[in-house]
């Protein structure tokens, strides 16, 4: 049995019409100047602690090297301190080697200098990173993407894996201009009870918000990051362990002080909080958040919500 296609029925105007880009909203002529948009070169981390970030070269001449004031920072004991560049000639890019003892390959082949093209892919010692042309629409999706694997939702910090990997950028920045370096561990009190009285929504809420309370006061120092659950860490360059207590008491009295309320319900956590500092306690890393984390225990069991060393 064969059907009969009905007439076709014309859509209201208003759904039919096509937008005049004159017309749009801020937002949606931002996109379209955004397709216009002058091209930035970017690499896309390939293996390696960085896998899968992707930096924009946002200077002309951006070195690339160990050193941690590189405008590309690849922390690879095989990268020279000052490895390669990447030059700007005019609308084309150029990678060029400055001297490094393991040399720069491109698509597999050793290079003194080499015009770049979408795609080619880059090695530094044991790291390959794709070069590749972005305009900023791009620029904004991968801006986006990034917020996405290294921010965490529910309080704006940084996750921990993109936190380690600063955390060691900032460590040997601090072993190579013989600077300080501290850290705090934090934890908030009464999350348990908050959850057992409220429910587990209240105690998000509450995580939520502390979060972005240290967020605002580490945000002047260093920074900070969400290490699992009601758990937080900081790091704090050129701190030792006296102006790093100062910080970790500035969050301890900013929590003190901050008003949670959620469904009319006030809600009252206090924080606990461990300093330690490089070089004092630490060489590491590891050793670092140790001996914070070790403190922040000590601030447990004096009694809760004070910051220890």
């Amino acid at each position: 049995m064969t059907g009969r296609r009905g007439k076709r029925r014309r859509p209201p105007e208003a759904v039919t019409a096509t937008l005049r880009l004159e017309d749009a909203t801020p937002y949606q002529q931002e996109i379209a100047r955004s397709v216009r948009a002058q091209y930035r070169p970017a690499l896309l981390v390939m293996s390696g602690h960085r896998m899968g970030e992707k930096i924009l070269v946002e200077d002309s001449n951006a070195v690339i090297g160990r050193d941690p004031d590189a405008e590309v920072c690849i922390d690879d004991a095989g990268v020279s301190w000052e490895h390669a560049r990447i030059e700007d000639q005019g609308g084309s890019w150029s990678l060029i080697d400055m001297g490094s003892t393991n040399g720069t390959v491109v698509n597999g082949d050793k290079v003194e200098e080499k015009p770049l093209n979408h795609g080619d892919k880059l090695v530094f010692g044991t790291t390959m990173v794709r070069f590749e042309i972005q305009d900023a629409a791009d620029q904004a999706f991968d801006e986006f993407v990034t917020r996405l694997l290294n921010v965490d939702d529910l309080t704006g910090l940084y996750l921990r894996r993109r936190f380690d990997a600063e955390l060691k950028q900032l460590l040997m920045r601090a072993n190579v201009d013989h600077q300080h370096l501290g850290m705090l561990v934090m934890d908030l009190d009464g999350i348990k009870a908050i959850n057992d009285a409220n429910g587990h929504e209240f105690g998000a809420f509450t995580i939520s918000h502390a979060g972005k309370v240290i967020g605002e006061v580490v945000g002047k120092h260093g920074i900070a990051c969400r290490w699992g659950g009601d758990e937080f860490l900081a790091a704090l360059p050129g701190y030792d362990l006296e102006r790093t207590l100062v910080v970790g008491e500035e969050i301890r009295a900013a929590i003190s002080a901050h008003h949670f309320e959620h469904d009319e319900v006030v809600l009252h956590p206090g924080i606990s909080v461990g300093a330690s500092a490089y070089p004092e306690h630490a060489a590491d890393a590891e050793s670092l958040f140790r001996a914070a984390d070790e403190a922040m225990y000590r601030a447990k069991r004096a009694g809760k919500d004070r910051v220890s060393r």
